[in-house]
């Protein structure tokens, strides 16, 4: 009898030999406290030993409460919360697993499921290295030391593919950073939304007459950003952009004309979408123009609106060229704006005198390559001591119409639509008010008076331009060249 029992122990020894040899070590980890390795589930669990703060311990089973670990031949439980850094035991290479990489922007944990309650399985620190095996419009699949997992997609940034051949997915291709190209002011108080869209989240306001900073245009929606706040706002409320880059894309409705245009006899201009005749521009007049349609006719900008030129027989064409071909002596921008050119009334009479007496102050002036140029100190004051007559002013805080130098603006206005198209820094310019004036498009406007109201410049292109100025029928144009 005592031989059979001694069989069954011996037999019963063996088969939990045989089991524990079958407990394979699946984890490695660390511990972040002392903990005492209890022989069941429970605090009060016979305690079979301990593990030290930060000591390396062997994984049999990873759970939610506890974790089963080997030490020294003892296998018992600890508690799961103070188990880190958890490791595939068998080995690990995340990196030729991964087929994407990314930084985690935040301290981020790493869950068994797509759920920020699931178990935690690892964790990443700020500024980590992401190897992520799947990508996900809210969770995005990854490893870390072997260990499979879940975090959460939007604070992973830097996504790029971890191997040749290898792109990452359209959608998940991060945008530009945010570079400013222009400053402009909000007509309204305008919602910054984080799509463009205005159902989308609210980011924060730009007020009233406050400038933001502008990246791109888009259709109806500007992309914008106003200190921390990026994201979108509608485009028709923004106004008065100012270029922070001469050498930047143009301003939002700039047009580069690539010909000066000279009539070679009477030349008719007609409104470009019903047709009507405009004027009958003399012989001799120069204006800006596009290039030729294949219907052999050009437009041209006139007051508010479009106007073209049918009969191009009667032109004389002369290029501009692009500033950075251009050769001395070369032609680089050219802007035209028109004015009445009847002379019935002394108000007429004394605006088309201030507009002469500024072509005749700024023709063929030069300016330097970093040279700064200031309207006003070529032809300020505005009196009639500096031959200046009485003609129509904008005023809208008072009642008075006529002023000595009314119409110098137009010149002002002509100049500053010309440089717009070449990299010439605009260091000071203001419109005369919200409503514009008619020979230009709203908010392109350059007033110019008495005290600081002024056009200021910098050259800022690596060569000198000399100014051309022409006021001719009825037509105002200025040209700007490579200065010889």
């Amino acid at each position: 009898m005592k031989k059979i029992i001694s069989f069954l122990i011996a037999l019963s020894l063996a088969a939990g030999a045989a089991f524990a040899m079958a407990e394979e070590i699946v984890y490695t980890a660390t511990v972040t406290k002392a903990m005492t390795i209890r022989e069941k589930k429970s605090t009060s669990a016979k305690k079979l030993g301990s593990v030290e703060a930060g000591e390396f311990i062997n994984i049999i089973e990873y759970e939610e409460t506890w974790t089963r670990i080997e030490k020294d031949g003892v296998k018992g439980y600890i508690l799961s919360k103070n188990v880190e850094d958890l490791a595939n035991a068998a080995g690990y290479n995340d990196e030729a697993e991964a087929l994407y990489l990314g930084v985690a922007s935040k301290a981020l944990t790493i869950r068994a499921q797509m759920s920020r309650s699931a178990k935690k399985l690892n964790s990443l620190i700020e500024g980590e290295t992401v190897y992520i095996l799947e990508l996900g419009e809210e969770w995005f699949r990854v490893v870390k030391q072997g260990i499979e997992g879940y975090v959460l997609a939007s604070p992973i940034t830097d996504l790029k593919p971890a191997h040749e051949g290898i792109e990452l997915p359209a959608e998940f291709i991060p945008p530009p950073p945010f570079e400013a190209v222009y400053t402009a002011t909000a007509d309204v108080n305008l919602s910054i939304r984080k799509e463009m869209d205005a159902d989308s989240r609210l980011l924060g306001t730009v007020y009233e007459n406050e400038d933001v900073e502008v990246m791109e245009i888009g259709g109806d929606w500007a992309h914008v950003r106003k200190g921390d706040a990026e994201g979108y706002v509608r485009a028709d409320h923004l106004r008065y952009y100012k270029r922070l880059d001469p050498y930047g894309p143009y301003l939002p409705g700039v047009v580069w004309y690539p010909y000066a245009a000279r009539a070679i006899g009477e030349v008719e201009l007609f409104a470009e979408e019903t047709g009507e005749l405009l004027r009958t521009v003399p012989s001799g007049s120069i204006m800006a123009v596009s290039a030729l349609n294949e219907e052999l006719a050009v437009t041209l900008p006139y007051d508010r609106i479009t106007a073209r030129i049918q009969a191009t027989g009667a032109l004389e064409l002369e290029p501009v060229l692009p500033w950075d071909e251009a050769q001395n002596g070369d032609l680089i921008a050219v802007f035209s704006t028109y004015y009445d050119p009847a002379q019935e009334t002394s108000a007429q009479i004394g605006r088309l005198h201030n507009i002469r007496q500024g072509v005749e102050r700024l023709d063929d002036v030069i300016v330097g390559a970093g040279e700064k140029f200031y309207f006003n100190d070529f032809c300020a004051p505005y009196t009639k001591a500096n031959g200046y007559l009485e003609g129509p002013i904008v005023n809208y805080v008072s009642s008075q119409k006529l002023g000595y130098g009314g119409g110098i603006c137009q010149v002002s206005t002509t100049l500053y639509n010309a440089i717009l198209q070449i990299p010439i820094e605009v260091i000071k310019q203001q419109v005369h008010s919200s409503y514009g004036i008619s020979y230009v498009p709203l908010d392109m406007d350059a007033a110019v008076g008495n005290g600081n109201i002024d056009l200021r410049l910098r050259n800022s292109l690596p060569y000198d331009v000399r100014f051309a100025l022409q006021a001719e029928g009825g037509v105002l144009t200025v040209r700007v060249y490579r200065a010889s």
